[in-house]
């Protein structure tokens, strides 16, 4: 009797001393943040590829698909890859009626190649695609584009542009249609300050000090400054006072979003202005605006990015436009 007493008398002291917090207390559990394992350096075997065109997003059937040596034909827009493939294995896409691209497997979660139209119902050719994309004056050079992810540019006009009811209006419309032509990606924005981030276009009248506005018959010139072949920001300098109040404005904002010049006299891009030229970007100007956003900077003709490194390089362009026909 006396023996069962004593063992209710200690499992009752057991008792209050757990609920007092006692040293039969449980203990804290330690949580171990595992950390992060190395970053996947291939594309394993079994990841599907989407090939598509750039210009619909649809599909594409039929492309030869070679990944890292191994070639592949795609149905319904798909590849399937059946061997393991190494980041920066080579990629190469051939199909009809697109332009053969050249790139590289740059990280595991791109999975989506988008192709350019060798041809299009909206008058793309591959002579077309060269000029405005990535001719220069000493010949084709790299595609010029903004920022990746970059989605709004800034439009500073000088005080004494500002200043002037035409002017702006001839501005506004012109920061309208370049993101209008862009399909909204990129807004084009009217701004009275330079912003402290993202790319922006410096407009002015250019004066006696622009070398470039003494040359005969230059209407206006655009200098782009890029970072690694991205616009990070650009000048427009009107020579004639007129073509900051006239299409030339819309032209001009066009070479800072990375075009170059178009061989088509009734297309805004055209080379030469002579006061009845377009003000709106053709259909065409407007696809390969388009497409240029789905390429990194540095891409060149007819589209391979290979070459294509990240780094700090600095650089700029300087396009100018001129009165006149040819």
């Amino acid at each position: 009797m006396r023996h069962e007493l004593n063992r209710a008398v200690a499992a009752a002291f057991l008792l209050w001393v757990t609920a007092c917090g006692g040293s039969n207390s449980t203990p804290p559990t330690t949580v171990t943040t595992p950390r992060p394992g190395p970053a996947p350096n291939a594309m394993v075997a079994g990841t599907t590829l989407r090939i598509a065109t750039g210009e619909t997003g649809e599909g594409v059937e039929g492309a030869v698909v070679t990944v890292a040596g191994r070639s592949y034909t795609s149905s319904g827009g798909l590849v399937t890859l059946a061997e393991t493939a190494p980041l920066r294995s080579e990629v190469t896409i051939v199909a009809p009626d697109m332009l053969e691209r050249r790139t590289l497997l740059r990280d595991v979660a791109t999975t989506l190649f988008t192709l350019w139209p060798r041809t299009s119902p909206t008058g793309i050719d591959e002579e077309f695609t060269q000029a405005l994309v990535y001719s220069r004056t000493e010949g084709s050079g790299p595609l010029r584009r903004l920022p990746r992810g970059a989605a709004r540019v800034v439009v500073v006009p000088s005080e004494d542009l500002r200043g002037n009811p035409e002017v702006m209006t001839a501005h506004q419309e012109a920061v309208d249609r370049v993101t209008a032509a862009t399909g909204g990606q990129v807004a084009y924005v009217l701004g009275s300050a330079i912003p402290s981030t993202g790319p922006y276009v410096e407009t002015r009248i250019g004066g006696s000090d622009d070398e470039l506005c003494r040359e005969t018959n230059v209407l206006a010139f655009a200098q782009t400054f890029t970072r690694n072949g991205e616009i990070v920001r650009a000048v427009v300098a009107y020579c004639d006072p007129k073509a900051a109040r006239n299409g030339v404005v819309g032209h001009e904002l066009g070479h800072t979003f990375g075009l170059q010049h178009s061989p088509e006299k009734g297309e805004l891009m055209y080379r030469f202005f002579n006061g009845h030229g377009a003000v709106e970007f053709s259909a065409r100007e407007s696809l390969e605006m388009r497409l240029m956003l789905q390429r990194l900077a540095g891409n060149v003709f007819p589209d391979d990015d290979r070459a294509v490194a990240a780094s700090a390089r600095a650089g700029s362009d300087v396009t100018i436009c001129r009165d006149g026909t040819p």
